[in-house]
C-alpha cells in the first residue's frame, strides 16, 4: 500500500475497486485529477469548490482572484509542511 500511494507502484483496477469499496467512497476520488498529476508535489492544488468561492468573493477580478488563490495555496503547502513536522517530531520522541 505504501509503495501505491508514493507512486512507486501501478495499481491495477480490481485492487483500486477493492480499496474503494472498503473506504465506502466512490472510485472516481480515488484517481487523482490531471491538474493534481501536474503540479509539483510541493504545491497545494485548490479543487473546483475552492475555486468558486474564490472566484465569488474576488467578483471576477482576476488580480484579486490570484491574490486570493496565491494566500490559499501558501496557506495549504504551510499546514501540509507543519503536519509533517509534526509528525516527525512524535516519531523522535518515541524514540528516545
Amino acid at each position: 500500500m505504501v509503495n501505491i500511494e508514493a507512486g512507486r507502484q501501478r495499481t491495477p483496477l480490481h485492487v483500486l475497486w477493492q480499496i474503494a469499496e472498503l473506504l465506502e467512497t466512490k472510485l472516481t476520488l480515488l484517481i487523482p485529477s490531471p491538474e493534481e498529476l501536474l503540479a509539483p508535489r510541493n504545491q497545494a492544488v485548490l479543487d473546483r469548490e475552492m475555486m468558486e468561492q474564490i472566484e465569488e468573493v474576488a467578483n471576477g477580478d482576476p488580480a484579486i482572484i490570484k491574490a486570493l488563490t496565491g494566500f490559499v495555496t501558501k496557506r495549504l503547502k504551510g499546514k501540509a509542511n507543519t503536519e509533517v513536522k509534526a509528525h516527525g517530531q512524535a516519531k523522535s520522541r518515541r524514540k528516545s
